[in-house]
């Protein structure tokens, strides 16, 4: 077997110790796309999800996991209007 087959990705490892700490399953996706979406875009390091952020965005999920799905879905569908909105609604954040 060769090294590249064992490589698991710094979002992946994040994904991980979010659910080992008690973050939902979904959220935890959430946050692992916004991750890997910012490391394979290579979005400046102003924006969330550097490998950096990992303990930031998991404080953020446990102590407040509504507003940390919301920044999650702003950051990944920033002009989504009808999707943010809806999201706002389900989480009692509009």
């Amino acid at each position: 077997m060769n090294d590249l087959a064992k490589h698991v990705e710094f979002w992946d490892e994040w994904k991980l110790a979010a659910v080992a700490a008690g973050v939902a399953a979904p959220l935890a996706e959430l946050g692992c796309e916004v991750m890997r979406t910012h490391r394979k875009n290579r979005w400046s390091k102003d924006f969330l999800g550097v490998e950096d952020d990992g303990p930031v965005m998991l404080e953020m999920c446990l102590e407040d996991p509504a507003q940390a799905e919301m920044l999650f879905l702003e950051n990944l569908h920033p002009y989504d209007d009808a999707l943010l909105a809806a999201a706002r609604s389900r989480l009692g954040l509009a």
